[in-house]
């Protein structure tokens, strides 16, 4: 169960106490994620980047291979699948719902869980999930983020402004500064909670006077500072080399609105916590996924498997060995092509993706995206589904699907995060149900909003 006690503490200390515990908190994470195999892995992967496609064929091919012996020989779930060559077809589909409700079954005998990195996901069908990482993985995965980083001649080291799920003040407190600073990777913080009309000129100023070479985050909240800049014929001081969006589908609109604000080129990056797929777009806005990240197939509407085509994606990881998905239903629609791309690179892409639509709660003008909404659910412990829907303004009603091994005390957990998100006068009813159905679509929607279209 996690503990509100850091983050109370947090909360209530002063902003300059608050931009120190980010910056020591941003230290520890900087030596995490960027020693150990990050470097040398990195250069691995810059002098592979243009690498001919048959030859990243041959190469996940042989990662493949090495992923289903371990599989088979460490992790117990695989472990009644005896075949002396063993093939990535002999797999069974594998669900979230499976993964949930055996997470242990899925950890290779070759790490002990203590030395392990556990990732909470409740994705954008609130299915709770944990996932374990060793820190090599954890590191690479980073390597993949910085060859992304590499379109926008970015560094670590490069001034960023970063627009995610991080409660940086109370909800309740509407009085700037709205940003939090972490020194080590001169990494400007921005809420995401408190985006009103009224403080977007304070975010403005803040972005003018810190000039970002790279703006990140989720794509709503970025679009709301770009639409405020359109709006009001507003010039900024700065041009960054790229927008960096994640965690929430892109529409075309809030790309050209976004673009045409900041003046520059938006990159987008499509993965999951549970680390099997790495997906990126280039200069010429192609989606490339990660050769050796993972593998994507597609379940077809008739029920075939195919390296392309239209359909379920369906993914493998090829690095994260402590926890190996394989075939793993990750819950998205999808294109999948193979193609040669004027940037060079001869990758499988992501042509396009269906799901993850980013619905979002609004109360009193703060709004949380779906992204965001999935962190209150991340640690609903004994729950099978989750749902939040919106009917009228400063009301949600909450719909959860129990397991015999709920803990009510998860709840209040959930009901503290939602409203330090909202706000205290947010009202929220929590309906037990039998069952949380899909749309028409066969997708699970996290979020269902009917006031704000």
């Amino acid at each position: 169960m996690k503990s509100h006690l850091p983050e109370r503490l947090y909360l209530s200390s002063p902003v300059w106490l608050q931009n120190l515990m980010v910056s020591v908190y941003g230290y520890m994470e900087h030596k995490r994620r960027y020693g150990g195999e990050y470097g040398a892995f990195l250069k691995h992967l810059r002098n592979n980047k243009l690498v001919k496609l048959q030859e990243n064929k041959l190469l996940q091919k042989k990662l493949l291979a090495s992923t289903i012996a371990s599989a088979i020989k460490n992790v117990p779930a695989y472990q009644h699948l005896c075949s002396a060559q063993p093939k990535l077809s002999d797999f069974p589909l594998l669900d979230r719902q499976q993964v949930a409700n055996n997470t242990e079954q899925f950890v290779s005998s070759e790490f002990d869980v203590k030395n392990l990195l556990a990732l909470y996901t409740g994705g954008s069908s609130a299915s709770p999930l944990k996932v374990y990482i060793s820190k090599t993985t954890r590191q690479k995965t980073y390597s993949f983020w910085q060859l992304f980083y590499d379109n926008m001649d970015f560094n670590i080291g490069d001034r960023k402004a970063s627009f995610v799920g991080r409660k940086l003040q109370e909800p309740d407190n509407n009085l700037p500064p709205f940003w939090r600073y972490n020194i080590t990777d001169r990494q400007l913080l921005f809420s995401s909670y408190h985006m009103e009309e009224a403080n977007l000129p304070h975010y403005i100023e803040k972005l003018n006077t810190f000039k970002p070479k790279v703006i990140e985050g989720y794509p709503f909240s970025i679009y709301r500072i770009a639409e405020h800049i359109l709006n009001n014929s507003l010039t900024l001081s700065f041009t960054p080399t790229g927008i960096s969006t994640s965690s929430e589908n892109l529409s075309k609109h809030h790309r050209g609105v976004i673009e045409r604000a900041f003046n520059c080129r938006v990159f987008d990056q499509y993965g999951s916590a549970e680390s099997v797929v790495f997906a990126s777009e280039c200069e010429r806005g192609t989606m490339h996924i990660e050769p050796e990240y993972g593998i994507i197939e597609v379940l077809t509407e008739f029920g075939e498997i195919t390296s392309t085509g239209t359909g379920e994606l369906i993914a493998t990881t090829l690095l994260n060995d402590a926890m190996p998905l394989i075939r793993y239903r990750i819950g998205d629609l999808g294109v999948i092509t193979e193609e040669s791309c004027l940037c060079g690179r001869e990758t499988f892409v992501l042509k396009e993706l269906h799901g993850k639509v980013g619905a979002v709660v609004i109360n009193e003008g703060r709004q949380a995206p779906t992204a965001a909404i999935a962190i209150a659910f991340e640690y609903l412990e004994g729950i099978k589904n989750a749902q939040i829907i919106q009917n009228v303004p400063g009301a949600v009603i909450v719909k959860l699907v129990k397991k015999p091994d709920f803990n009510p005390k998860s709840e209040d957990f959930m009901i503290w995060e939602l409203r330090k998100m909202l706000g205290e006068s947010l009202k929220i009813k929590v309906e037990y149900v039998d069952d949380i159905f899909p749309e028409a679509n066969g997708k699970y929607k996290m979020v269902i909003q009917n006031v704000y279209q």
